[in-house]
């Protein structure tokens, strides 16, 4: 009789256990994120590729989240070998410092070199690059990450960029 009883309380109990579980699954928003996810950075790099591709330009990307975290990194063919790490840099330098862009960066360098004497060592092996070819990602007002370009001038790798970020719905401004 015992036995009994206890088998019927641990089904009873699976089965509010159960119906629990699918009641919180089914009412529960879904968790917001503030950090790009690895298939929007791979979208990101597909259509800055894309244009690059267009252009005939052998370009470099690399994503990073708002931690200085790299998500994803490419280097195209015949890119220089040495641009994956420019990209990474811009794009780390952007979300040390809260979102900036590359021009931002580069003109607070300029007016101050100074300021960014000790930071070489704090990007995760990451160069620290305060120069153009790198916009934030923000959605909704929040930081979300930096893709970082090189291995075209400047000028086009902000272009790039820029519009890859556009194409996703995303904006480079707070």
């Amino acid at each position: 009789m015992a036995t009994l009883l206890g088998s019927a309380c641990l089904v009873f109990l699976s089965n509010v256990c159960v119906a629990d579980a699918t009641q919180a699954q089914q009412t529960a928003p879904p968790l917001a994120s503030y950090s790009l996810s690895m298939k929007q950075a791979m979208k990101l790099v597909e259509i800055a590729t894309a244009t690059a591709q267009k252009r005939h330009l052998a370009m470099s990307f690399a994503v990073l989240d708002p931690g200085g975290h790299l998500i994803m990194a490419l280097r195209m063919d015949g890119a220089p070998f040495v641009s994956v790490d420019f990209a990474r840099g811009k794009a780390f330098a952007s979300v040390a410092l809260g979102g900036q862009s590359g021009s931002t960066l580069e003109q607070r360098f300029k007016d101050d070199p100074s300021e960014y004497s000790n930071v070489s060592g704090a990007g995760y092996f990451a160069p620290f690059l305060p120069a153009r070819g790198v916009f934030p990602v923000f959605v909704d007002g929040h930081l979300l990450g930096a893709v970082g370009a090189s291995g075209a001038p400047s000028e086009i790798d902000d272009q790039v960029v820029k519009g890859a970020i556009e194409a996703i719905g995303a904006t480079t401004v707070r």
